[in-house]
């Protein structure tokens, strides 16, 4: 269905606005918005109970083959829910006997609820594995169910500069523990994980820089002892665990072979001298992995409702932060930056893995494979931010000439919730600099062009959803009852 009505606007500047409600198809324009990988890697998930005996004093553990994927796979007891409230702690030791260049592994409390794609999982505190092919890394994190982080890296890494992966895969044995206590760091919350081994207990990283060699000092194995202080309002958003035991990170991957024993969770030992018939979730499935790193797939999505409309169809879906530039987008143009632009509508972010991001709003169709957040000729929202925060929903705008403008920090999308949303560029506002207005929910936040900004123009003759390439992981997201600003009363 398709409504038109003016907007809140001068005669000078007044354009009429455009609602779908997705129904139906809308006929937007789609360009590298449904990829088919060239190569769909199988993916084989071959973990859970095993009588072996790599990483225990007695024959049984838990461990296998685990493999990167958009799609949850887990192998974990079910617990009596804890909070953020609960004081809980767990122990025991690992062993790595194989692995390939990009696989992750995560071991620890989580939430069984997971969407799918996210990376890490949300609503988790536990070990985080990163793989290459001669060994692995290390981090210790805590997810909130917002998909906010706080932590600390176990193994040495510095961002492009330092990132070794010091973890044995010849089955050398380590020993861990983590306590998790809501009543430390003034009633925010902490974390203490300690990690050893009797087989590896020195580190040769050979000559090192004076920053590699404090961060090496400063890690496994030279450090043994981690205390993480929870962020502070993390507690009061809250995550929520039902689970402990292993699982998959969910990004496209290698695959590597760990095995877990001599368990304790909250003082309780788990003895797998017998199958404990814990709860198995894909962790024995092989199967053809379409959602790879780049292969965009959204547009528009006849039969799902996630963003709340009144009834089934949206747009959306997963947008890679890598790639090529992708959109959907309806033909409403021109516009520019003298007229005043409106957009509404509803909102959910289904799953986002960290370091990625996606942006939709008035833009121009592309000449050229960039997008035009970079390119120039934008005004809409970027969906993105730091992991320790989550997603942003703020204004951005690019000019004809390149110039970039957006505000560092505004309302959060959480995941899993929908949001009413609004867009306001008001040319006339900011002393007539221009300036947009965003709100997601009950939050609002401003950015006030700079004088000269306006005066450099854009050309807008689109309105949809993008992509951007930075390079990255993929947001999964959808929107409906859309109302926008188009030049004419009919874009067809």
């Amino acid at each position: 269905m398709m409504v038109f009505f003016c907007g809140i606007a001068t005669a000078r500047d007044a354009t009429p606005l455009k609602t779908e409600h997705f129904d139906r198809d809308p006929g937007w324009e789609g360009r590298n918005n449904h990829i088919t990988p060239k190569r769909m890697p199988t993916v084989k998930q071959d973990f859970g109970y095993s009588a072996t005996n790599h990483a225990g004093r007695a024959a049984g553990e838990i461990g296998g083959r685990i493999q990167r994927s958009t799609k949850h796979a887990s192998y974990a007891r079910a617990i009596s829910t804890k909070t953020l409230d609960d004081k809980f702690s767990a122990s025991g030791s690992f062993v790595i006997t194989q692995c390939q260049p990009g696989a992750g592994v995560f071991f620890g409390f989580f939430n069984s609820q997971q969407p799918g794609g996210s990376g890490r999982p949300i609503g988790s505190l536990g070990l985080d594995f990163d793989f290459e092919g001669k060994g692995g890394r290390l981090a210790l994190r805590l997810i909130t169910n917002t998909n906010k982080s706080c932590g600390t890296f176990v193994t040495p890494y510095l961002p492009g500069k330092f990132r070794p992966t010091p973890l044995r895969n010849d089955g050398t044995r380590y020993d861990w523990t983590l306590a998790y206590d809501p009543q430390a760091a003034d009633g925010n919350g902490q974390f203490v994980f300690t990690m050893q081994s009797d087989a590896h207990t020195t580190q040769d990283y050979g000559a090192l820089s004076e920053a590699a060699q404090k961060e090496a000092q400063a890690r496994f194995p030279n450090t043994t002892t981690f205390t993480i202080d929870v962020t502070p309002g993390f507690k009061i958003e809250g995550a929520t665990f039902d689970r402990f035991g292993v699982a998959n990170m969910m990004k496209s991957g290698g695959a590597a072979t760990l095995f877990f024993d001599d368990l304790a969770i909250d003082g309780h030992a788990e003895d797998f001298a017998k199958d404990p018939d814990w709860v198995a979730n894909g962790n024995r499935a092989t199967y053809e992995d379409r959602e790879v790193t780049g292969a965009h797939d959204f547009g528009w999505s006849a039969d799902t409702n996630h963003a709340g409309g009144a009834a089934p169809g949206e747009v959306g879906g997963g947008l890679w932060r890598s790639g090529e530039f992708g959109y959907y987008a309806d033909r409403v143009g021109p516009l520019n930056l003298d007229q005043r632009l409106e957009a509404r509508g509803k909102v959910k972010l289904v799953a986002a893995g960290p370091d990625s991001d996606m942006l939709f709003g008035w833009f121009s169709s592309p000449g050229k494979e960039r997008s035009p957040d970079e390119a120039g000729n934008f005004v809409g929202i970027h969906v993105g931010g730091p992991t320790r925060i989550g997603h942003y929903f703020v204004p951005a705008l690019t000019t004809a000439k390149g110039t970039r403008a957006k505000v560092e920090q505004g309302p959060i999308l959480t995941p899993g919730k929908v949001f009413d949303w609004s867009l306001v560029y008001d040319p006339q506002a900011n002393n007539a600099n221009g300036e947009m207005h965003v709100t997601l929910g009950t939050e609002s936040v401003s950015l006030p062009l700079k004088p000269g900004a306006k005066k450099q123009g854009a050309i807008l003759d689109r309105f949809g959803l993008f992509t951007s390439q930075v390079g990255g992981q993929m947001v999964r997201i959808f929107l409906d009852d859309i109302s926008y600003t188009v030049a004419v009363p009919s874009a067809r």
